[in-house]
Order: C-alpha cells, then sequence, then structure tokens
C-alpha cells in the first residue's frame, strides 16, 4: 500500500508543479499580451482558471497527507489519550463519508458533463471536472491510512 500510495505521491506533486508552471507562463503572457498588443486570446484565461481547479484538487490529498489542513485545535490541544483517540478516529471517519459523498457526485458530474464543451477551448468539460473525483478519492486513500494508524496507535501516543 505504501508503494502506491508513493507512486502517487509523485503524480500528484508532478502535475501540481507542471500546473502551476503552466498557469505562470499563461498568466504571464496574458499581462505582456494586453499590455504591448492590446489583445488577450480568450483561451488563456479559461486554460488558467482550469488549471488552478486542476492545482487545487491536485495538491488537496498532499496536505492532508501532511497535516496541512487547518483544524481547530480549542479541543484537541487540551485532551489527550483515549479521548483524543476517539477523537482521532472520529474526525477521520466523518472525513471519509464526506470524501466518500465528493467522490460520489464529483463521479456523476464527469458524467452529465461530458457532452459539454467550454466556451473558448471547446474542450469537453469533463475533463475539467474529471480531477474532483479523483483528488478526492486519493485524500479518502490518505484518510483512511492515516485512521488505520490511528486505530493501531495506542492511546497514550496519539498525537
Amino acid at each position: 500500500m505504501k508503494a502506491i500510495l508513493g507512486f502517487i505521491d509523485s503524480i500528484l506533486k508532478t502535475g501540481t508543479i507542471l500546473c502551476i508552471g503552466v498557469m505562470l507562463i499563461l498568466v504571464f503572457g496574458q499581462v505582456i499580451s494586453r499590455y504591448c498588443f492590446g489583445y488577450t486570446p480568450s483561451w488563456g484565461e479559461e486554460l488558467s482558471r482550469y488549471l488552478f481547479v486542476w492545482t487545487v484538487f491536485l495538491s488537496i490529498p498532499l496536505l492532508a497527507k501532511s497535516g496541512g489542513h487547518m483544524a481547530i485545535e480549542t479541543l484537541t490541544s487540551r485532551i489527550h489519550g483515549a479521548k483524543l483517540k476517539l477523537c482521532r478516529i472520529l474526525a477521520d471517519i466523518f472525513t471519509l463519508c464526506f470524501l466518500g459523498i465528493m467522490v460520489w457526485h464529483g463521479s456523476r458530474m464527469v458524467m452529465l458533463a461530458q457532452f459539454q464543451t467550454s466556451a473558448a477551448m471547446e474542450i469537453p468539460m469533463s475533463w475539467v471536472y474529471a480531477v474532483i473525483p479523483f483528488g478526492c478519492f486519493v485524500m479518502l486513500l490518505y484518510t483512511a491510512e492515516n485512521l488505520i494508524q490511528v486505530l493501531r496507535t495506542p492511546a497514550e501516543q496519539v498525537k
């Protein structure tokens, strides 16, 4: 399982870096073309917007794995042991439920959007939306791995 998640990590990191790099070049090129030539291609704005969505949903699982998401630690900083372990387990279970809903409805959205095309680039919108169930599914895998780790950890050692 760790080898598969490591491979997925490298895909996510590479995809995020590529999306940010292409988005940077597109936006920079649009600013230059707007001020120097008075013309901005419409597909550039649309592509940079879609790349931003892809960047967000490719980086969400990476943040979840490293614990980089925002958390309200008012409660968890005051409890320890079995109560903290229970809070972590409940948080992971609620997260798994939410991500399951996101994967399910994201997949339905991809299927519904396969006949819709984008305005400027005329690509299927399902390509744009495909990252939503993918990113949420990978985050679901990471959350499940975290839940298993918390369940295996003795209550005194849960942080």
